[in-house]
């Protein structure tokens, strides 16, 4: 299969799940210092999980690898894909 091709600069979505929407939204606010959007998603079936989708605008792909990487490293998100 081939990798798809990407001009960048883009816009890039990210879905981020974690316990309340709260704690996504600062972490995504300490993470990510570029103007983007958060949106709320879904929440689980009994209500343990919350996602919000998060549209930042990357300049590369090493851009869009790294923001993916803090993302998952930050302890309050629990996801993202």
């Amino acid at each position: 299969m081939d990798k798809p091709e990407i001009e960048y600069p883009c816009e890039w979505d990210y879905r981020v799940i974690g316990f309340t929407e709260e704690l996504l939204r600062a972490a995504v606010a300490e993470l990510v210092s570029d103007e983007h959007r958060l949106v709320p998603g879904k929440e689980s079936k009994q209500g343990k999980y919350i996602s919000l989708c998060l549209t930042v605008q990357v300049v590369d792909e090493s851009h869009r690898h790294a923001l993916f990487a803090s993302l998952k490293a930050h302890g309050d998100i629990l996801f993202v894909l």
